[in-house]
């Protein structure tokens, strides 16, 4: 994760990244005391060493180390975003009013663009790249150019996963289904007022709108009478699957989930995979759900930085811990002498081997 950087820089960072790999009720979460706990120099020393890390460098040695580990396993691509809320900060570079879909308001936050890996040979998940997203207003006129779309963002991040990886499909939020991004080999999740047709229309789908229905009236037919059950899914009682088209003609797997007790409705379509494999293959999604709930317990919104790059270089450091606590917790019983399950498990065992160790800090700092 250091190479390029620095002596005193990588000294620094490995200071930091040790920092967000331990527990919240050491750290409290906040810079100074990580500084304190971890590194025998002030916290503007660290800061300034922080603020030395080049971002791209950071990307690239991580990109580094995952290809280390996963070789050419066949590797799932998973695509999602995330809001780091900053209550008041409006003095913090690309913090912006975004809508907060859980809690249905606006909130100050910075938006980024989450991906991760899952292996499929290994059965186990990997945080990816993550890029922050900027809304146009950010820009000035003379950099409108420089914009980029959430689908723009995450089509490159796509493309660094293709080409260093062995990726044999991508699964993505509903917000990245786009036409121009799914292509081939995707799964992903429509809104209730996407339109599919069930039949084909060959070149005549311009003058056959009539005979596309939303996901609400497709859920209102279907399910008058009772489908098949799966266990697949337990939140959903109900399944049923058909052969269809998008809009623009593509032809695809549709999967419409419903519970009637709840009322809970989910549609999912995928153009090579289907029935179970295509669930399961949305359920490994979940994952990057877990990440974002992991990190942020790891400290991945608690920056003290104004400038945009400090939050990406503390996003793209989170994601490094969360990824060297994962190692580390597969690896639990050979490190710790004892099987640990969770990330907070792997992070209270590392103050508990590594921290209250005498001399610890020059075992792992003396590079």
């Amino acid at each position: 994760m250091t190479s390029g950087m620095k002596r005193s820089v990588r000294k620094h960072f490995r200071e930091y990244l040790l920092g967000l790999m331990i527990p919240p009720e050491i750290r409290r979460k906040i810079i100074s005391n990580i500084s304190e706990l971890v590194s025998e120099y002030d916290q503007i020393t660290v800061n300034r060493s922080f603020h030395s890390v080049d971002s791209d460098v950071l990307e690239k040695n991580y990109v580094t180390l995952l290809k280390s580990i996963i070789a050419q396993h066949r590797m799932q691509f998973i695509g999602d975003y995330t809001l780091l809320e900053h209550p008041g900060s409006k003095v913090m570079e690309s913090v912006r009013w975004f809508y907060e879909g859980k809690d249905k308001n606006n909130v100050l936050a910075h938006q980024f663009a989450t991906s991760g890996l899952y292996d499929m040979d290994m059965d186990i998940f990997y945080p990816f790249l993550t890029r922050l997203y900027r809304k146009m207003d950010y820009f000035p006129d003379d950099m409108k150019d420089d914009f980029m779309t959430k689908i723009q963002i995450m089509s490159k991040i796509f493309t660094i996963a293709e080409e260093d990886f062995n990726v044999t499909g991508k699964t993505i939020d509903s917000w990245y289904s786009s036409a121009k991004f799914l292509e081939d080999h995707f799964v992903t999740e429509l809104k209730i007022d996407r339109k599919v047709s069930f039949t084909d229309l060959g070149r005549m789908i311009n003058q056959n709108r009539d005979l596309f229905y939303t996901m609400a009236e497709i859920l209102e037919s279907i399910f008058l009478f009772y489908g098949k059950d799966t266990a697949t899914l337990k939140d959903f009682q109900l399944q049923k699957e058909f052969h269809a088209l998008l809009t623009n003609g593509a032809a695809v797997y549709l999967m419409v989930l419903y519970n009637p007790e709840t009322g809970r409705k989910k549609f999912l379509i995928s153009d090579y995979l289907s029935g179970d494999d295509m669930i399961k293959a949305w359920n490994h999604r979940w994952s990057i759900e877990t990440l974002h709930n992991d990190v942020k317990d790891l400290g991945i919104g608690e920056y003290q930085v104004r400038r945009r790059e400090g939050s990406l270089i503390q996003a793209r450091t989170s994601f490094a811990a969360y990824t060297l606590l994962s190692i580390m917790m597969r690896e639990s019983q050979k490190l710790f002498g004892k099987l640990l399950k969770t990330i907070g498990e792997c992070s209270r065992s590392i103050k508990e081997f590594l921290i209250l160790k005498k001399n610890y800090k020059y075992k792992l700092f003396s590079g």
